[in-house]
């Protein structure tokens, strides 16, 4: 028998359960943020982008500011929504080794109140938690993914407007 009585690794399970609701506290504010900052910054972009198609900004020769500032707001954008998703990556694998410690106390707990003899009832969740583990990460890309192909197509979009001053006067191919 461990050297732990029944009543400190209940003491520990406790003090771990409290620890587990601070991290899920956690996590939920990083989720988010994250989420309010892709949503501000989808929106941003929109704005932009009609905001572009629809003014003289491209008559005045001035196209460029737009794209700057577009620019500008994604490199913002990318290293906040990186930094807060990189915090939430590692507060999840916090609690992923603190829901472990967990789960072998109540193992250790199982077997001394019931033997030793008694462990087989309880079942690892190790195997299962790890397929978790692979579909937040494929989560957390494929958000990546998405969001970093909305800014190379609006990118794009913000270069091919076409000069309204080019489309009044038509090419210099039609005699007019």
């Amino acid at each position: 028998m461990d050297s732990e009585s029944l009543e400190d690794l209940n003491v520990n399970y406790k003090e771990l359960r409290s620890l587990m609701e601070i991290l899920e506290k956690r996590i939920q504010y990083l989720q988010s943020n994250a989420g309010q900052l892709a949503g501000a910054y989808v929106i941003f972009e929109g704005i932009m982008y009609f905001q572009v198609l629809l003014s003289s900004v491209m008559v005045h020769g001035t196209w460029w500011i737009p794209l700057c500032l577009s620019a500008f707001v994604s490199i913002a954008f990318w290293l906040s929504f990186i930094n807060s998703v990189r915090d939430w990556v590692r507060v999840r694998e916090q609690q992923d080794r603190v829901f472990m410690e967990q789960e072998r106390l109540y193992q250790k707990i199982y077997s001394t109140r019931n033997g030793p003899g008694e462990n087989s009832a309880v079942q690892s969740l190790a195997k299962p938690f790890a397929f978790v583990r692979f579909q937040r990460y494929a989560c957390v890309g494929a958000i990546h993914c998405a969001l970093f192909s909305f800014t190379l197509l609006l990118s794009y979009a913000l270069l091919t407007i076409p000069n309204p001053h080019e489309l009044r006067w038509g090419s210099k191919s039609n005699p007019v």
